[in-house]
């Protein structure tokens, strides 16, 4: 949370200046009134808006970069193609690379995590009044998601075309030269609807996960140290959750522009990798196996944790040109493949593990109706009494 607000004020600063720091702090405190007004209701209506406002600014950013270029769009597509910048490739199967099958099997993998365990979601789907209506708007997420990517793909290439022609400021980084042309590029107007859509993008993704924090704080830890509570008690305490979650992210953000991109952030992605490995793979044993157990599945997460930690530092170097070194060399042993396969490598140890693990341990009693076989034969048993 503290990293998206501060590239949310890495790209103010490029666009219209200022104080990163006062972004951080305004947009943080925002977000918290929000929450502490609105709730999920909030939340949702929030991502509605959101979601227009960033299709929107999308698509006028890809049409004046087509139509600012010289030569058009038939230019735009003949320089990127004669650069290589018109495909998904490299196309063969190899994992030690950044290959087109290595970000399918990842991006699978994070789908499942994200539609399936994660709170931000997940929480909407409760909101739905019927099953029906919670399948129907993941599906219509799921389908969004590939003209929205679609687009800003486009703008990155029509971005190195026109780049290609004009000339850019010495130093610029490359995430600074979005903001770059917004600011020098499009009218006055149309940069605001711009930098309306990556505010409420922010307000949204910290919204929803400001609100995930105060349910699973308040469900899964303080109901547990503070039980047979009135319910006037503990919306008061999730809404101290939300305060104390939102003043924390504020204080991160507040680190990053202190640290710069590098360093704090690295630090941050290397825990998340190591530490969010097997999500998926304890929610698909949960869902699909009837053996799997407790017992077994901390013996996997523990190897997992292991697994990961020691494919990152295997595969790690850190120094300077030459004298770059791994964090540790385990020689044939060291983790060759690339990075984005430890998030489908740790999900398949918690799976293979967790389900062999469990066979030392007593069988669970689990509820049917919990298991997708359950859910499958009670579908088929109303669709035989429809049918009726």
């Amino acid at each position: 949370m503290g990293t998206v607000l501060f590239l949310l004020a890495i790209a103010l600063n490029n666009i219209i200046g200022g104080n990163m720091m006062m972004v951080v702090c305004i947009v943080g405190l925002i977000i918290i009134t929000v929450n502490l007004l609105g709730g999920i209701e909030a939340v949702i209506w929030l991502d509605v808006f959101q979601g227009f406002m960033l299709f929107a600014s999308g698509i006028i950013c890809f049409c004046v970069l087509l139509f600012s270029t010289q030569g058009g769009p038939a230019e735009v597509f003949r320089v990127a193609q004669a650069n290589g910048r018109t495909g998904f490739g490299p196309y063969e199967i190899d994992f030690t690379r950044l290959t087109l099958i290595v970000m399918v099997i990842n991006g699978a993998f994070y789908a499942i995590q994200k539609y399936g365990t994660d709170q931000t979601v997940v929480q909407r789907y409760l909101t739905a009044k019927t099953d029906k209506a919670a399948v129907r708007a993941s599906l219509m997420g799921i389908l969004l998601t590939v003209p929205v990517w679609m687009i800003f793909m486009f703008i990155g290439t029509a971005l190195f075309v026109f780049y290609k022609q004009q000339p850019l400021p010495e130093g610029l980084r490359a995430e600074a030269v979005f903001p770059y042309f917004i600011k020098t590029r499009l009218p006055v107007g149309v940069v605001g609807l711009i930098i309306s859509a990556m505010i409420s993008a922010a307000v949204c993704s910290l919204s929803a996960d400001l609100n995930s924090l105060a349910a699973v704080g308040m469900e899964d830890y303080y109901k547990k140290i503070r039980k047979n509570r009135e319910d006037k008690h503990y919306l008061s305490a999730s809404r101290w959750i939300v305060v104390f979650s939102g003043v924390l992210t504020i204080l991160i953000g507040m680190l990053y522009v202190n640290a710069g991109s590098e360093g704090v952030l690295g630090i941050v992605f290397t825990l998340y990798a190591i530490f969010s490995g097997g999500i998926v793979g304890v929610f698909l044993l949960g869902l699909f196996s009837s053996r799997a157990n407790r017992q077994g599945i901390t013996i996997a997460i523990l190897v997992c944790v292991v697994f990961t930690a020691c494919a990152f530092l295997t595969s790690t170097k850190i120094g300077l040109g030459e004298n770059k070194k791994l964090l540790l060399d385990l020689g044939v042993y060291n983790f060759s493949h690339d990075k984005l396969m430890l998030g489908v490598y740790s999900h398949l140890v918690v799976i293979v593990v967790g389900y062999l693990a469990s066979l030392f341990y007593p069988k669970p009693v689990i509820d049917k109706n919990l298991l997708y076989s359950g859910w499958l034969a009670n579908r088929r048993t109303q669709a035989a009494v429809e049918s009726r």
